[in-house]
Order: structure tokens, then C-alpha cells, then sequence
């Protein structure tokens, strides 16, 4: 009970609504919509974060010293288990998520679903491009 408070004071706060567009996954094939389970909207909180990675390589002598900086951003939605229990299915590996209340509504590819021992999923995001 004091879980799901929390996490509908949280939602209040800081969510946003989402499109969830479930997505069929083939090999060398681009997804396709699944006929099986149908686009929802859901509510949940997005977050985006700088993330920097130092590569280390090999190096001869003098040659390459120092290392290499890659700088990406890490983003996740997360869903609380009562929206979780609304959505009628699981959401998969490949399914998209749009922000369409965010300028451009940004798209992205779930690339990996952490659920918690709650209910709650979290919901790994990786930016896919959108022709204009």
C-alpha cells in the first residue's frame, strides 16, 4: 500500500505520458507492428542521463598513450506495477516507446526490461532515428 502511494505521488510529480507500440523482432528485418497486442498509452517517468566510458587500447612505446572518452546518454522509463497491471501485456525486447508530449516526440527501442521486486518495470532505452 505505501509502495503504491509513493509511487502515484512520484507518477504526479514527474511522469509523462507515453505511446508503448508494440513491435515483432526478425532477423535482418526492420520491426513491424504486432497485430497480437495493441499500442497503449501509459504513464511513467522518463530519465536521461550523461554517461561517460574510458576505452582502453593498446598501446607501443610512446604511441597512444592516454585513453579514449566515449560520451553517451543512458535512458530508461519506468512503469509502477499498478500501470504495469493495466497494460493487458508484457512489454518486449524491440517494442517502441514515444514521448509525443516532448518537442520532436522523441522515439525510442527497448533494449532491455529490468522489472523490480514490486512489479515496477524499468524499461532500457536506446534513441532510434526517425525519417523526416
Amino acid at each position: 500500500a505505501m509502495d503504491a502511494l509513493a509511487s502515484d505521488a512520484a507518477v504526479a510529480g514527474f511522469g509523462e505520458e507515453a505511446v508503448l507500440i508494440p513491435r515483432r523482432n526478425g532477423q535482418y528485418v526492420e520491426a513491424a507492428a504486432d497485430a497480437d497486442r495493441m499500442a497503449v498509452k501509459v504513464r511513467g517517468i522518463f530519465s536521461a542521463l550523461a554517461a561517460a566510458s574510458d576505452l582502453r587500447g593498446q598501446s607501443r612505446g610512446g604511441e597512444f598513450t592516454g585513453t579514449t572518452r566515449v560520451l553517451s546518454e543512458q535512458t530508461a522509463f519506468w512503469i509502477s506495477a499498478a500501470q504495469v497491471a493495466e497494460l493487458g501485456f508484457r512489454p518486449a525486447r524491440g517494442d517502441q516507446i514515444r514521448l509525443p508530449e516532448r518537442c520532436g516526440s522523441p522515439s525510442y527501442a527497448i533494449a532491455a526490461i529490468h522489472p523490480t521486486s514490486m512489479g515496477d518495470l524499468n524499461l532500457l532505452l536506446v534513441r532510434e532515428d526517425v525519417a523526416e
